[in-house]
This record gives C-alpha cells, structure tokens and sequence, in this order.
C-alpha cells in the first residue's frame, strides 16, 4: 500500500469505519511507515477530542460562537506567525479545534442531499484551507525534524495549494538537513507533479542531493511522472564518476525508461 492510498483512510481506520480487511492492510503498512503513523496518532487524537464535545441543536448559539472563536483565534494566528514561530502543539490542537468544529456545525446545519453549499460553507471551508496552510507553513519551519514531517504531511491535507506552500515543500526538499523528511516532501509533491515549477524544482534537486537515497528517489518521482526534460540531467548524473554507483545504474534507467 502506498502512503497516498493509507492517508485517505486515516480517518475511517480510527474511526473503526473500515472493514477487516481494509483496517489490516492499513495496520501493516503502519507498522512500516513512520509518517503515516504520526499521522494515525493525530487522526485518533482528533477523534478522542470529539468524544469529549457536548451535543448541541442545530440553532445553537454557543455552536456558532465556539466557531466564531476559532476563525478569531486563526485570524489572530496568522499576524503572529509573521513575526514568531509557533509551538506546534499550539498549531496542531488550533487546527483541531477548527476541524471539530467545522465538522460538527456542518453537519447539523445541512442536509442530506444538499443541492449546493452555502455561502456560509463556502466561507468556511475558505477559512479550514487557510488555517491548514498556516499550520503547515509553521510546523515545516520547526527545529524538530518530526515536526517538520508533520508539517509535509499536512501538505496533504490542502486541495489547491497556494504558491506559498509549494514554495515551502521545494524549499524542504533542497535544504533540509534530515533525509527522511526530504524523501516525504518528494512524496508530497507527487501529486503536485503538474505544476511546471515543481517538475523544474525536482530536476534541480536531484544534481544537488548529497544523499544517493534522495537521489533514486527523485529519480523515480520523474519517471513516473514522465519528465523527459530530465534527460539530460539524468544523463550526466550517470556518467559522472563522482556519483554514487546506485544512483548512476538509476539515472541510466531512468534515462532509458524516459527516452
């Protein structure tokens, strides 16, 4: 099971929505990844979180100001971040909090079908895409390299995201210290694998890297996404006697699946 496929099933594997035999395929790949499974361990604190929040009416006004709270405090959140970095506990239980809520007043104040969202929906499912790219914009600037695969892995969780966050993800693949995080930031751009600037970004990287792991690894990323301009990078990387032996054979493989 590939960690793409496993993340979009978090959520149902906590919750105990999946069958027998969707949940042990995901509790093996668990027990392999160390990404997903901090993952998990934040899917199952959310859910924990929400056994301890009251039921309310649908016309709820402490719903709404519990709502109204969360948008404030994200509001307030986003000029400190300008300045300071935040202790990503503090992030993680924000973002938490606004995904609880969000859910929970979603879910009493629309039906089932609904022929269109809201504008009040519209509005906040802008103000959750917001808050998700502040928490993984701070959590990727963390000095603990786990906090900073939380914040790639949060990456994730952003359906179109802004210019800022890409920036961030290619920025983590060049310069940061830690491998493993580096390998999930290829992981995480997989699917951003359209954007021009992300295909070039991955070119650059793949002569830079110290590590011959990174190396295969984007030399993988670009084969599968079929980047023929990497040819000739991946041409001279295997012809470069500095270069590590494995990621030469890779490079000329990849030269030959591209070509």
């Amino acid at each position: 099971m590939q960690c793409e496929t496993a993340q979009t099933q978090l959520a149902d594997y906590v919750s105990g929505a999946l069958g027998q035999a969707e949940s042990d395929e995901i509790r093996v790949h668990l027990q392999r990844c160390p990404w997903c499974r901090a993952e998990a361990a934040g899917f199952a604190e959310t859910w924990r979180m929400l056994g301890s929040i009251e039921s309310a009416a649908p016309d709820s006004d402490r719903m709404r100001a519990r709502f109204d709270a969360v948008v404030e405090s994200f509001e307030d959140g986003r000029t400190a971040l300008r300045s300071r970095r935040w202790h990503p506990y503090v992030l993680q239980g924000l973002a938490a909090a606004a995904l609880i809520v969000i859910g929970i007043f979603v879910g009493r104040h629309t039906g089932w079908p609904t022929p269109a969202p809201s504008n009040e929906i519209v509005a906040m499912r802008g103000e959750l895409h917001d808050l998700r790219e502040m928490v993984t914009l701070s959590l990727m600037q963390q000095q603990s390299a786990s906090e900073r695969l939380k914040g790639v892995s949060w990456s994730g969780q952003i359906d179109r995201p802004s210019s800022e966050v890409v920036a961030a993800l290619l920025d983590t693949l060049m310069h940061d210290p830690n491998v493993n995080v580096r390998l999930a930031t290829i992981d995480a751009l997989e699917r951003l694998a359209s954007r021009d600037d992300v295909r070039r970004g991955a070119i650059e990287a793949v002569e830079r890297q110290m590590s011959p792991l990174v190396q295969v690894a984007l030399i993988d990323f670009m084969v599968k996404v079929n980047e023929r301009e990497s040819i000739d990078t991946l041409r001279r990387l295997s012809q470069d006697p500095h270069v590590d032996v494995a990621v030469r054979a890779r490079a000329t493989w990849g030269v030959q699946q591209l070509g």
